[in-house]
């Protein structure tokens, strides 16, 4: 059940906060110091405040799950979660825990989408979760909806069943519909996109990943063809300014008109290209008056972890009656 490649992490591993000053892993805890010290973060966020021992935090089903734990830059455990798959349809996501102090920047959020990810990996349609508290605001968020009355459990907390079914769609976080959308677009209108393996891998609202493997994509030196990963940045950067449109109903031609790409380091496995809007400068206002507007985006691509090239992006949009 443990999947690798870039379904270990979500997003390639690299979640930044607000002010993307931090560097966040989302990882799958093997070694036995990850282990420890992920039962042990489990347990003083989840059962320590209801004053149960250490060694409760864990049960039988532990060594048959997928487990993901986010990590911060010094590598201290931050946030935890749990996904057993209980037969070919249906997985139980539990104990899922964020540090207290770090709550409501996103890490929650992402932390479900990796565990979301390893589900659809395994051909998971229906996940399951056990809200308590008012926890069950939190899996709203991500698309859960309620399935049963509020029950209480041995320590009286009140807990509520909710479930999401993995469409294809719900993958994604946020505009689901959108993100399949467009998909479908780039395979559809740009077929050199499909022969690439070019594929949207998760969009959060403010952030979006666009991924693609090394293999269709290798120069004689079996590193990844530059032009592969300049396109990769070009189609990131244009996705995300096709999403940020359709979220404000508005409509435009989006065109390149000035791309400039840092090549930091050979690409030698699979990249990730990622693009997020506090990057981005720029308005789309005059478009409501039917003028053409400029937009431009800083995409950072990443392969094994590593931060591998950059480009600046500036985008025009052209208002549809305009467009030629």
């Amino acid at each position: 059940m443990i999947v690798s490649g870039y379904k270990n992490v979500n997003m390639g591993a690299f979640l930044r906060n607000n002010k993307r000053e931090s560097m966040f892993d989302v990882i799958v805890p093997t070694s036995a110091q990850e282990l420890e010290q992920y039962y042990r973060f489990r347990w003083e966020v989840l059962n320590k405040p209801l004053q149960m021992p250490l060694g409760s935090e864990r049960d039988a089903y532990d060594e048959l799950s997928v487990h993901r734990m986010v990590r911060n830059q010094d590598g201290e455990a931050i946030a935890v979660g749990r996904l057993f798959i209980s037969d070919a349809d249906e997985a139980l996501i539990r104990h899922v825990a964020v540090s207290p102090h770090l709550r409501k920047q996103g890490l929650g959020i992402s932390l479900m989408a990796a565990l979301e990810s390893a589900a659809h990996s395994e051909g998971v349609r229906r996940l399951v979760v056990n809200a308590r508290g008012d926890s069950s605001n939190f899996f709203s968020r991500c698309g859960y909806e309620m399935a049963s009355e509020p029950e209480f459990d041995k320590a009286k907390i009140k807990y509520q069943q909710m479930v999401k079914r993995l469409d294809p769609e719900h993958y994604f976080i946020r505009q689901p519909k959108l993100c399949v959308e467009l998909q479908n677009m780039l395979s559809q209108q740009i077929p050199i996109s499909d022969k690439m393996g070019v594929r949207l891998e998760q969009y959060t609202g403010r952030e979006l990943s666009v991924k693609m493997p090394l293999p269709g994509n290798t120069n004689p030196h079996q590193s990844m063809f530059a032009g592969s990963i300049y396109s990769l940045a070009v189609m990131a950067g244009w996705s995300m300014v096709w999403l940020m449109l359709r979220e404000h109903g508005l409509q435009g031609d989006i065109v390149l008109v000035k791309g400039e790409i840092k090549y930091r380091k050979p690409v030698l496995g699979d990249a990730l290209a990622l693009a997020n809007k506090s990057a981005m400068q720029g308005s789309l206002l005059p478009l409501i008056e039917s003028k053409k507007c400029k937009m431009k985006i800083t995409i950072e691509l990443f392969s094994n972890h590593e931060l591998v090239a950059q480009m600046h992006g500036m985008y025009m949009i052209l208002p549809k009656e305009n467009a030629e």
